[in-house]
């Protein structure tokens, strides 16, 4: 079973979006960005998802001091959705972190897990 640590801002929706998109195909873990980051950088997690108005700044900082800029990445921002294709080639390139905008949750979480849970 995968591992998600999930920090940031609507943890709990997020996380609700994940058990229902995918039952039990994740384990989700809600903790503070720094520990999440860690514990994916340590291989305890295998995906990190953070969450903040704009999908970049709060929500991805300590995964990409932690992680690396190269495994982050902002799915949706502010007005702008994310899109599967999108999505899909982020996934292929190996990113484990996740940021989205707070109003994208309800689209962007199960377009994710869709695609993560084929790995």
């Amino acid at each position: 079973m995968k591992q998600i640590g999930i920090a940031g801002l609507q943890r709990e929706q997020i996380k609700e979006q994940i058990d229902a998109t995918a039952p039990g195909a994740f384990n989700c873990h809600i903790l503070n960005d720094m520990e999440a980051a860690m514990q994916v950088k340590s291989g305890q997690l295998d995906y990190y998802i953070g969450c903040c108005n704009t999908g970049a700044g709060a929500a991805l900082s300590m995964a990409i001091a932690i992680i690396g800029y190269p495994q982050s990445c902002t799915i949706a921002k502010p007005s702008i959705q994310a899109k599967p294709d999108e999505v899909e080639r982020f996934v292929d390139e190996g990113k484990v972190a996740f940021g989205l905008s707070i109003e994208h949750v309800e689209h962007a979480i199960p377009m994710l897990i869709s695609i993560l849970s084929k790995r």
